[in-house]
């Protein structure tokens, strides 16, 4: 079709080596041309840089010489002060004191003119100090000793200026400048000595004029610093310590100055140094150019040059680029054409070229059924007249948008070819001229369908694989070929880490050998295989998964892929664990709950019948727990609470149960114990001991710790014939009992104490109902004075049972106050002795009698008590003088200012106060003192053993003055013989209670007993 173009490229064959070798000779051209002129240009800046350097070099040493000059001249000064002083003094002597007074003002003459020279001192030759400036002030001293001394005594020395010295008394450094007194044939008569101020030198270096980047320095001979200017940021310090090994080993040399480049110490600059010496002075000077802005001109001239030499290697590059793209021009347009024939008809795709008026020009097709008509009856007509209607109209579109935009645009589009539905991808370029006129249009156009029906199932593939289940697909071998993003996510992998790698990988050791046996046997007999199974995460997590596997067959039965599918169960089976933690386990604590707990006693029970085994049940209860909550607060409750159950649980077997059953009580459940119930009871006992002991270390709650105790009850399970509440409702019996007796104790289940519950259930149960059967009885014992003349009686509750008589007041009274029935019961009593009293008023016998009340402090602490008595009071409208309340300290310990405004109350109706038992509680002495008491009643126990004891009677006496010293009367209860009346008269008691004067009666025979004596 183009047969000139292949022609071209035949001839094209011996034009390639000559055009290569004049490529090769253009280049080392170049190359040779660049060598030169950087050599150039490099000894030129060269030249310079030493240039530059040898000026900074000479206006350092110019810089030096002056600055040398200028501290001989300010040495030089101190030195002629100096020698004029010492003649002076050789002329005057030390012996003269006139001579001394003149001399003292010439020392301190000199100090005060001379601002270099600080203070002055004259050493006699004995090394003291003869006359010094400052009035005087060092005189006296002695610095015989010092080598400074000796250097000028012995060795000759006539003048001597040191090194910088730290002076302790100021707080500062100074130089020395000292010289020698000699006497007639020239005796060493001793020394005048100066200090000379180090910021004097500053002061006058600062005069000086510096240029930029210029530094002047003055360094004594051990490298302290004594001044420099400019001041460095941060400023210097006089004395401050070079380092420089290289400056002190120039030292040692004889050498009077050096010149170097160094970076400054002081301000971190690099500088040019150069340094002199200060004629014989131990003084060097140091003068420093900045290096970077003395080479700043050198570098501006440098940039210039190296400007030009990249100027002029650029144009010279551009001409040698110039030059080779006019040989690889050349090169190129004779094989240009041949190569585009062999391109054009290698492609695949259909090739459309259109004129600007849409005119086919050329048409190539290697597939010929891909074309509607052939391409020779195409080429000059026009595409509207060639294709469909509707195909035509959306070609126009295309066409007319290249043509205005001059952009290439693609659209695709279906056409019937045939009885076969086909898809096209058309590519429409522009075809502009070098004028960039638009002269026609090109069309690459691809079939394809192929690929339309491939991203169709791709799509419905893609949507599949990217579904919330993870899917892996791996070949025959079972090497992982893909995997989607939800099996990524699951096992933590990435795809580089997991395609190419065996599923083994993400075994978890969970299961045998056997499980993947049986698991393959199923995938190869049926295609598949599904079932829970255990796998291990990337980051070593196991985890469960419902896998689902499949393998993969193509037409001819041959094993192709397997294919699973997996979905990630964790959360299931977490919440199946915390369902089943919260049924059966303690939040808290981590051990079984109550629910558990009970489970396991019933199936103890069962194993007990079947084996003839014996168990044990422990309860046991945290003493005080309570306290730890109310002063530490709830969380460290809780903290103690799990310590706790962490060292029970390792005082006991992995065989035995731990239960925590409520807020501070845990279970233990022991079973399978061989022997007999006695044997068990000695191995129950020694584990509960162990129980026990191990809090008997303090509990760490945070930063602080507590000491706690628990009380234990036991019941050996040993008759399956009972239940499991059966059990628990002995050990808590057994462990009621361990509380009562005292905690940190343990209690074992006794049937006696079955027995005693339910009588005491029994009689709780009657007390209730004492108060509506009228059961209650209020018996009187009498109140005497000093003369057996009876002056009160005191209330005293009875319970005439129907079947048990008349029941003691040490078995229900408890019961009235732990059941509540005290306040009713108290109000019943209170009331029958107001009654009392009103029947009394009326007669000339009775009426002066008292009658004492007992109230409970559990009465008297309610809100409603006030309310309660008044109402009572208005009732039985009694004569309340007559009345007398008794209250015991134990009332006072708790919210004793309430308890003292109720009392307050009622005293303001006339009620009186008697405090009982007296001396058997804590109540405060100074709080007593305030309460509106009218009688202190001693406790019967300190009066039956008044005589036998001494504490006894000591109690009894202070009591006695307590109550005089507070204005109370006195009285005793329990006196039941003669000589413990007289023994209380004796010591100004004079009211007295007891079996000596009467037993509790009913109020009858009070009242004959009255009548009686008035009789007699």
């Amino acid at each position: 079709m183009f047969p000139s173009r292949s022609d071209a490229t035949s001839r094209d064959v011996p034009v390639l080596p000559r055009y290569r070798r004049l490529q090769r000779r253009a280049i080392g051209f170049f190359f040779l041309a660049l060598c030169v002129v950087v050599s150039l240009f490099g000894w030129l800046l060269t030249g310079q840089y030493q240039q530059e350097i040898r000026a900074a070099e000479a206006r350092a040493s110019a810089r030096s010489n002056v600055m040398t000059e200028w501290a001989k001249g300010v040495f030089g000064q101190s030195g002629q002060a100096l020698f004029t002083l010492a003649q002076h003094v050789e002329t005057r002597g030390f012996d003269s004191a006139d001579g001394m007074a003149d001399i003292q003002g010439a020392v301190e003459a000199l100090t005060r003119y001379m601002p270099l020279i600080n203070e002055i001192g004259i050493l006699n030759d004995q090394g003291r100090v003869w006359i010094s400036s400052r009035d005087n002030r060092h005189a006296g001293i002695d610095i015989s000793h010092t080598d400074f001394f000796r250097s000028f005594q012995q060795g000759g020395q006539r003048e001597l200026v040191t090194p910088l010295y730290w002076s302790d008394e100021d707080r500062q450094f100074y130089l020395y400048h000292a010289r020698r007194i000699s006497g007639e044939n020239d005796r060493f008569d001793g020394v005048v000595v100066a200090r000379l101020v180090p910021q004097t030198l500053m002061d006058a270096l600062q005069q000086m004029r510096v240029y930029d980047g210029e530094s002047m320095s003055l360094v004594d001979g051990s490298l302290k610093l004594i001044a420099r200017h400019p001041v460095p940021d941060p400023p210097a310090l006089v004395g401050m310590q070079i380092d420089d090994p290289a400056t002190r080993q120039w030292l040692t040399t004889q050498q009077a100055s050096q010149t170097f480049t160094a970076r400054s110490p002081l301000d971190g600059r690099e500088r040019l140094f150069h340094m002199q010496r200060v004629g014989n002075y131990p003084v060097l000077v140091v003068v420093g150019v900045d290096v970077q802005r003395q080479l700043a001109g050198w570098r501006q001239r440098g940039l210039v040059l190296t400007l030009a030499m990249g100027g002029m290697l650029l144009l010279g590059a551009w001409g040698v680029r110039h030059y080779l793209n006019r040989l690889s021009l050349s090169y190129r347009l004779q094989s240009r054409e041949a190569r585009l024939d062999a391109l054009i008809n290698s492609l695949q795709d259909l090739i459309f070229v259109f004129d600007g008026q849409g005119r086919f020009r050329f048409v190539h097709a290697i597939e010929k059924d891909k074309l509607l008509l052939e391409s020779q009856q195409a080429l000059g007509r026009h595409y509207d007249e060639v294709l469909p209607a509707t195909l035509a109209k959306a070609f126009d579109k295309v066409f007319h948008q290249v043509q205005r935009s001059g952009q290439v645009a693609t659209f695709e589009y279906p056409l019937l070819l045939g009885q076969q539905q086909r898809h096209f991808h058309a590519t429409v370029s522009p075809l502009a001229s070098h004028t960039h006129h638009i002269e026609g249009v090109l069309s690459v156009t691809r079939d394809i369908t192929d690929a339309k029906q491939a991203e169709v199932e791709l799509k419905i593939a893609a949507a599949a694989f990217q579904a919330h289940l993870g899917i892996m697909v791996a070949d025959a071998r079972g090497h992982i070929l893909k995997v989607n993003d939800t099996f990524k996510r699951i096992t933590g992998y990435s795809d580089e880490e997991v395609v190419g790698k065996n599923p083994r990988m993400f075994s978890s050791g969970h299961h045998n050998a056997a499980f993947y046996r049986r698991l393959w046997r199923s995938v190869m007999a049926t295609g598949s295989w599904e079932g829970e199974i255990w796998n291990q995460r990337k980051n070593g997590e196991l985890f469960p998964e419902w896998l689902t596997i499949s393998a993969v067959y193509d037409a001819a039965g041959e094993l192709t892929h397997y294919v699973a599918t997996m979905s990630d169960i964790s959360e299931r089976k977490a919440a199946e664990q915390e369902i089943h933690q919260l049924a059966f386990y303690d939040p808290l604590t981590g051990f079984a709950n109550r629910r558990l707990f009970m489970d396991r006693v019933g199936t103890a029970l069962k194993e007990l019948n079947r084996h003839q085994r014996c168990g044990a049940l422990l309860l046991i209860d945290i003493d005080n727990f309570n306290h730890v909550n109310d002063t530490l607060g709830h969380h460290a409750g809780d903290q103690l609470l799990q310590c706790v159950a962490r060292r029970f649980g390792q005082m006991l077997r992995d065989t035995d149960t731990l239960a925590r059953l409520g807020s501070d009580e845990f279970a233990v459940l022991i079973e399978g114990v061989d022997g007999s119930p006695r044997q068990t009871h000695a191995l129950v006992e020694h584990i509960a001991k162990k129980l026990l002991a191990a809090l008997d270390e303090p509990v760490p709650i945070g930063e602080e710790s507590a000491v706690v105790s628990a009380s234990v009850g036991i019941t050996i399970v040993s008759d399956s014939q009972r239940s499991a509440d059966d059990y628990l409702q002995q050990v808590d019996m057994a462990l009621s009992q361990a509380k009562t007796g005292g905690r940190q104790s343990l209690r074992f289940f006794d049937p006696s104490m079955q027995a005693a519950l339910l009588a005491k259930v029994k009689l709780e149960a009657e007390l209730r109902q004492a108060l509506e059967n009228q059961q209650w009885r209020l018996h009187y014992q009498p109140q005497v004075d000093r003369h057996g003349m009876l002056t009160g009686v005191e209330a005293l509750l009875r319970w005439q049972h129907p079947e048990r008589g008349m029941v003691s007041p040490g078995e229900f009274i408890p019961l009235l106050e732990s059941t509540g029935l005290i306040n009713d019961v108290g109000e019943w009593v209170l009331e029958e002795a107001c009654q009392q009293l009103a029947r009394w008023a009326p007669s000339p016998l009775l009426s002066q009698l008292t009658i004492s009340v007992n109230i409970s402090p559990l009465q008297f602490r309610e809100a409603d008590f006030l309310p309660r008595v008044e109402h009572v009071f208005q009732r039985t409208q009694a004569p309340l003088a007559q009345l007398k309340l008794e209250v015991t300290e134990s009332l006072f310990v708790e919210a004793r200012d309430d308890a003292r405004d109720k009392m307050l109350s009622l005293k303001a109706l006339g009620v009186r106060f008697s405090l009982d038992d007296f001396g058997t509680g804590y109540s405060s002495l100074a709080y007593l003192a305030q309460l509106p008491l009218d009688q202190l009643k001693i406790d019967q126990s300190f009066v039956h053993q008044v005589l036998e004891s001494k504490a006894n009677a000591a109690i009894v006496e202070s009591t006695i003055a307590l109550a005089k010293s507070l204005n109370l009367d006195i009285i005793a209860e329990g006196v039941e013989t003669q000589t413990q009346q007289v023994w209380l008269m004796a010591h100004d008691c004079h009211a007295f209670q007891g079996y000596l004067y009467g037993r509790p009666v009913p109020v009858s025979e009070i009242e004959a007993m009255v009548s009686g004596r008035f009789h007699s």
